[in-house]
């Protein structure tokens, strides 16, 4: 400063012919002492002093140049704000000093912590640095920078706040333990400082103890320079920090002007107290004289004032690191341009009033702050200095890194530049490549609280966490999300399906029925069988057209063309005869205390808009004995009155249109009266005397009765018993201010009013208001009343009264207003926030099938279990529904009835064979064989049944068993027969006799039971081996639970049907060889039509069972059991019972044999 000063004094192009001077205080680190330093300075109260013939008198004070703590600027700034005193300070960083209204006369050269806060912000972007910890100095340094940090976190929606926490300013080694546990305890691998030396010095210690490594620091500027961490036991800790600096600036001269500096030279010198001596003494370790006693006894030297400055080695002299330096010289330099522009005003062209202009001897501060405001030069080292409309400098900080070198030494190094000029803005500048990375890797750390979420999934916030900390839930199918971090999965379009890793969609695959599955085929061929039908009958229907057709359901008007249709005629209309046949009212205003009774407010024009409102007043109370003692006063009753300043006598002037003695001139010649002093004071109409509405006055009333008990239990302090040091008491002879207030933090009494007083730990007391409303009267008059209170109290906590049946509302409803952002989001569906809008305004979006919710204002819909599905609602889970092929619906019913009815006509066929047991036509086909044919069918018929119904392990174990026996069982004895028919054949020619003996009964029986056995074996190695079980099966559907039977193993399934086929083929071949055989024993026929039968349904079996989801794979297996039943009961016994019982007289021997004969 001394040095700025002294360039300024030579500069003949600044304030020419005008000197500088200056005065320094040292503020001790004490705010009392700082705040004493300041009001001295500007007070003038310092002595006075000569500086030459020119200068007499107290030295004119233009500014200040400080302080360096944010709360000594704090507390002096806002003083000499009520003055305009202008203060530059150098080091206050503080954001809260840029609020003009309560600072207006506070400049700075350093960067508001709201820069700062932003410029770490841009670190934390930088190197993607989502979670941190941040701790802070118990002062507004600290305070105030974490509320700016945490506000422009949330405003920038980059990050979050893993803890925060208060370092004391004490060492408190229990709250540092805690603390360090909990950054221990934390995830967070970023850590934020904003604190000073002594807290980060007992900080570390515990850091140290603890041993906590991994941690990458950013500190603040009050931190980043501190030599004092810089230390090789804190290296393993704090090495590789980042740091936000002052700007280092360059002060040409200013070495030179230090090595000339002497004790001897200082004009105001006095060895008293001098800050040159005090550093002479340090630096070169010697006293001036007169020395301490015993000094020179024990070796000490005497300080000749000639001692040289270059020859020791001091931090004094370094200039390569000038920090807080260069933002003093700046200060100076601004205050001499402000000066100087203000030098340069022209008469009558001034910026004040009249055109005026400022002058050195009738100066005023606030002008020299008008100056101040828009002063604009530019520094030796290149730097631009102005102020901002809130006093703040065009903000620039250097970006530092704690570097540990090979040999154990520390150097803070420059890596980057954080700036905001008019044209760019805000930017950083970092030169990662030099950044020293204090882990193995030598890479920046990840600090994220969780992972970003790939495409393919969605965030989901984790219940009563920071935003910061979410899980990715997988996207649901038919839903996508191709962006990282996504907050929802979107829906794919109508004709497409979500990928496996649902990171984009996909076409649906295509499924139809195919003309090359086997499905297909079949059904093609039946489709070209009946078109050649249709060919067939059209050509029928064309020879014989003129035979008319008439309709009953076919509407379409193209059939009203006669020329092309000429025979249609139809009873139902044609579908042609369809085709004919801004005043802004509404809003409810809550008030705070500060105008609930603003009484300028409560008038007609405004009741439309302001009536109804709600308020919050301070309590009211009642004094009694108030009025009386009001009334008492007079101006002659004041012990300490006199009439050039009282309260009393201005009052009384007032209400009583008076003046006292001596009048002011011409008072009298206008008419006006003299006060006597003796005035009625009830007589008059004065709110002085209003007791209805005693509110700030109740808060006096108690508050001197508070300071009245304290006292009262102060004095009651029995000695040896008192609560201070030794038991002792404090006494009114001497009383110090905090044995006061130790008692008046114990209080506790009640109002006459009834109101209990007491005060919390925080010297609150305990919190009571009314609730006021705005009623807006008929005759256009507005009252103020209470509807209610609100209070905290020790037992019941906060809690609020109304009377809600009291309070007028100005709506058309004469009801409260709905006032919400978004409706709450009802059960079945979940809060999806809006991007970049408050948390209260979101869109309710319905959850998905197969999840719920049952709450409002649900965050997250829940998967319903396995077994479950959503309700229409999605506000609960329903059990799915199974299915299965069911004796209860409509197609369990037609299967059941057609197995019954093959059973009932199976069973009459029987009968009607046994009853004709002895007729030619029943024993010329081996009456035996047909009646176990009869059998077997009626078994083939029932085991039907066990595919219908729930399914069990019992009906899954015997349906395909009983199945596959029974179908054998038939076709053995169709095989049988037909090869007895080709041995009777045989046995008919010559020397064919011999072969009869190998078909005889016992042999016929036999071979059924070989085969059926063979299938019994197949069988019983599949249900030990692999056994039929019921299943669940949920792949089919989403909402249902399909009950089938898994077939346990495919090759046991495989080789059922294989041998049914081959025994069934086998039978096929043998009966197509014998069709040309007589009619007096052939059977061959109806046994070749009934196996095409049954092997034309089990080929299209095959195909559509395998194509047939769930219950209809049972229904088709059903379906192919019953036709190929019926198709050999009709085939091979239709015939049969044709004869025995509509032709019996074909039913003889001789009919029988005649036919075989007149053949041949």
């Amino acid at each position: 400063m001394a040095f700025a000063i002294d360039e300024i004094n030579r500069n003949s192009n600044l304030l020419p012919n005008v000197t500088l001077g200056y005065s320094f205080y040292d503020n001790c680190a004490t705010l009392g002492v700082a705040f004493r330093a300041a009001l001295s300075l500007v007070g003038g109260q310092e002595g006075q002093f000569v500086l030459d013939n020119t200068c007499l008198g107290s030295p004119p004070v233009l500014a200040i140049v400080g302080d360096s703590s944010s709360t000594n600027s704090i507390a002096i700034s806002s003083v000499l704000g009520l003055y305009k005193v202008p203060m530059v300070s150098y080091f206050a960083t503080c954001s809260c000093l840029s609020d003009r209204q309560q600072f207006p006369s506070f400049f700075r050269t350093i960067p508001s912590d709201a820069f700062q806060v932003r410029a770490m912000l841009q670190i934390l972007k930088r190197f993607g640095w989502t979670w941190v910890g941040l701790l802070i100095s118990d002062d507004d340094y600290g305070l105030h920078a974490a509320r700016s940090f945490q506000s422009d976190l949330a405003q920038s929606g980059g990050g979050c706040l893993a803890y925060l926490e208060v370092l004391p300013w004490s060492n408190d080694p229990a709250e540092l333990r805690r603390i360090v546990n909990v950054m221990k305890k934390s995830t967070a691998r970023v850590v934020i400082a904003f604190a000073h030396e002594s807290h980060m010095v007992d900080l570390m210690e515990e850091v140290v103890k603890q041993n906590v490594t991994g941690l990458q620091w950013i500190a603040s500027e009050a931190w980043t320079a501190a030599t004092v961490l810089q230390t090789p036991n804190l290296m393993p800790y704090l090495g590789g920090t980042l740091g936000i600096a002052i700007r280092r600036g360059e002060i040409p001269g200013l070495r030179d002007f230090l090595l000339g500096i002497r004790p001897d030279s200082d004009l105001n010198n006095n060895y008293e107290n001098s800050i040159v001596r005090q550093f002479w003494e340090y630096t070169f370790q010697c006293q001036f004289s007169p020395p301490p006693a015993g000094w020179l006894d024990t070796g000490g030297a005497l300080c000749t004032g000639q001692e040289d400055l270059e020859s020791v080695v001091t931090t004094f002299l370094d200039m390569s690191d000038l920090r807080p330096e260069y933002n003093v010289y700046k200060a100076v330099y601004a205050l001499a341009y402000a000066l100087d522009d203000m030098l340069q005003c022209v008469p009558g062209r001034g910026p004040f009033r009249g055109h005026s202009c400022a002058s050195l001897q009738k100066l005023q501060p606030w002008q020299l702050v008008f100056y101040l405001e828009r002063i604009n030069f530019t520094t030796a080292f290149g730097d631009q200095v102005s102020f901002d409309e809130n006093g703040d400098a065009l903000p620039i900080y250097d970006v530092m890194n704690w570097r540990w070198l090979t040999d154990g030494s520390t150097t803070v190094q420059t890596v980057g530049v954080v700036k905001k000029s008019a044209s760019t803005g805000e930017e950083l500048t970092l030169d990662e490549d030099r950044i020293f990375w204090n882990f193995e890797s030598k890479k920046p750390p990840r600090s994220v609280c969780s992972e970003s979420c790939p495409p393919g999934t969605r965030i989901a916030r984790r219940k009563g966490e920071p935003v910061c900390c979410f899980d990715c839930i997988p996207c649901s199918d038919g839903k996508f999300s191709n962006e990282t971090d996504s907050m929802e999965c979107i829906s794919c379009p109508e004709d497409f399906w979500s990928s496996p890793q649902h990171d984009h969609c996909i076409p649906k695959r295509i499924e139809f029925l195919s003309y090359h599955e086997p499905l297909g085929i079949c059904l093609t061929t039946a489709s070209l069988l009946g078109t050649l039908i249709c060919t067939i009958v059209l050509g029928v229907f064309i020879y014989h057209r003129s035979t008319p057709m008439v309709s009953y359901y076919a509407t379409c008007s193209c059939l009203s063309n006669r020329k092309r249709f000429p025979s249609f005629f139809r009873t139902i209309p044609s579908d042609a005869f369809q085709v004919v046949k801004q005043n802004v009212t509404g809003l409810q205003w809550i008030a705070s205390e500060a105008w609930t009774a603003a009484t300028v407010l409560q008038t007609p024009n405004l009741m439309p808009y302001l009536g109804g409102t709600l308020g919050i007043a301070i309590r009211r109370g009642e004094i009694p004995g108030l009025r009386d003692f009001l009334l008492r006063i007079h101006p002659d009753s004041d012990l300490y009155n006199n009439y050039n300043n009282n309260i009393v006598r201005q009052f009384w002037e007032y209400t009583f249109q008076c003046r006292f003695s001596p009048p002011p001139a011409g008072w009298l010649d206008t008419g006006g009266a003299l006060c006597t002093g003796q005035e009625d004071l009830e007589n008059v109409a004065t709110t002085f005397l209003d007791m209805s509405d005693l509110r700030p006055e109740y808060n006096v009333y108690k508050a001197v009765y508070a300071l009245a008990y304290a006292l009262d239990d102060m004095l009651q302090c029995v000695p040896g018993r008192g609560p201070f040091s030794g038991h002792s008491c404090a006494s009114l002879q001497k009383l110090q201010p905090w044995q006061l207030l130790y008692y008046l933090e114990r209080i506790n009494f009640t109002t006459a009013f009834g109101d209990q007083v007491s005060f919390d730990e925080n010297g609150d007391a305990l919190p009571i208001y009314d609730v006021m409303n705005w009623r807006w009267l008929p005759d256009g008059s507005t009252t103020v009343h209470n509807v209610g209170v609100v209070k905290k109290s020790a037992s019941t906590g906060e809690e609020l009264t109304l009377d809600e049946d009291r309070i007028f509302w100005n709506f058309e409803s004469k009801q409260p207003p709905r006032s919400v952002c978004s409706e709450s989001c009802p059960p079945g569906t979940r809060i999806a926030r809006r991007k970049g809008e408050p948390v209260c305004c979101f869109d309710c979006i319905p959850c998905s099938d197969g999840k719920f919710s049952n709450e409002t204002d649900s965050m997250e819909c829940i998967s319903c279990p396995e077994d479950f599905w959503s309700s229409p609602q999605h506000d609960h889970c329903i059990p799915k529904t199974i299915e299965f092929l069911s004796y209860h619906e409509p197609l369990g019913i037609c299967l059941t009835t057609a197995s019954l009815l093959g059973t009932l006509i199976c069973t009459i066929v029987l009968g009607v064979f046994i009853y004709h047991r002895s007729t030619p036509m029943v024993r010329a086909n081996n009456s035996e064989l047909s009646f176990l044919l009869l059998l077997s069918l009626k078994l083939c018929f029932l085991c039907s049944l066990l595919f219908i119904g729930r399914p069990r392990l019992w009906t899954c174990q015997l349906r395909h068993a009983a199945f596959g026996i029974s179908f054998v069982l038939c076709v053995s004895c169709i095989l049988v027969k037909t090869m007895v028919v080709l041995a009777v054949f045989k046995a008919s020619k010559p020397g064919g006799g011999a072969s009869l003996k190998w078909f005889g009964a016992v042999q016929q029986r036999g071979t059924v039971l070989v085969l059926t056995s063979i299938q019994a074996a197949i069988c019983t190695t599949w249900l030990v081996s692999s056994s039929p079980a019921p299943h669940k099966n949920t792949q089919y559907h989403s909402d249902k639970i399909v009950y089938e039977c898994v077939i346990g193993s495919t090759v046991g399934f495989a080789v059922l049907l294989g041998y049914i086929g081959f025994l069934a083929i086998l039978s096929f071949l043998l009966a197509f060889l014998a069709r040309n055989l007589p009619d007096n024993f052939n059977e061959a026929k109806l046994i070749t039509f009934s196996m095409l039968i049954f092997c034309a349904v089990w080929v299209a079996f095959i195909p559509a069972y395998i194509n047939s989801p769930g219950k209809y794979a049972d229904a088709v297996e059903v379906f192919a059991i019953l036709a190929s039943s019926l198709g050999l009961l009709v085939a091979l016994f239709g015939p049969k019972c044709f004869i025995i019982l509509l032709r019996p007289e074909r039913n003889t021997k001789k009919a029988i044999m005649g036919r075989g004969t007149s053949k041949t």
